[in-house]
C-alpha cells in the first residue's frame, strides 16, 4: 500500500498525456468533452493512491523504509493529482479545434 501513490499518480498522468493527444481530435465539434472527464477521473484516482499511501505510512506508526515510502507516495500522488487538475482546467479552456 505504501507504493500506491508512487505508482498510481504517474501511471494515470502518463495515460492522460496519451489520451490528451488522441481525444481532442475526436471531440472537435462535438458537444461532450471526454478529455475533461478522463482527466478528472485520473486526478481522482491519483488522490486515491495518495490516500492509500498516507494510510500505509500512518498505520501503527510505520517507521523506516515503509514509513518513508508511504510519505513519498503521498507526496507524489498529490503532486500528480495537482498536475492532472491543471490539465483538466486547460481542457475547459481549449476546445481541441485550434490549429
Amino acid at each position: 500500500m505504501a507504493w500506491a501513490g508512487l505508482v498510481m499518480g504517474p501511471a494515470f498522468w502518463a495515460m492522460n498525456m496519451q489520451l490528451g493527444l488522441i481525444l481532442p481530435h475526436a471531440e472537435c465539434g462535438g458537444g461532450f468533452r471526454y478529455s475533461t472527464l478522463t482527466t478528472l477521473l485520473g486526478a481522482g484516482l491519483a488522490i486515491l493512491g495518495a490516500g492509500l499511501s498516507y494510510r500505509a505510512s500512518s498505520f501503527r506508526g510505520a517507521r523506516g523504509v515503509h514509513g518513508f515510502l508511504g510519505s513519498a507516495g503521498t507526496l507524489a500522488g498529490l503532486i500528480f493529482a495537482f498536475a492532472l487538475l491543471l490539465q483538466a482546467a486547460s481542457t475547459l479552456v481549449l476546445t481541441g479545434c485550434e490549429r
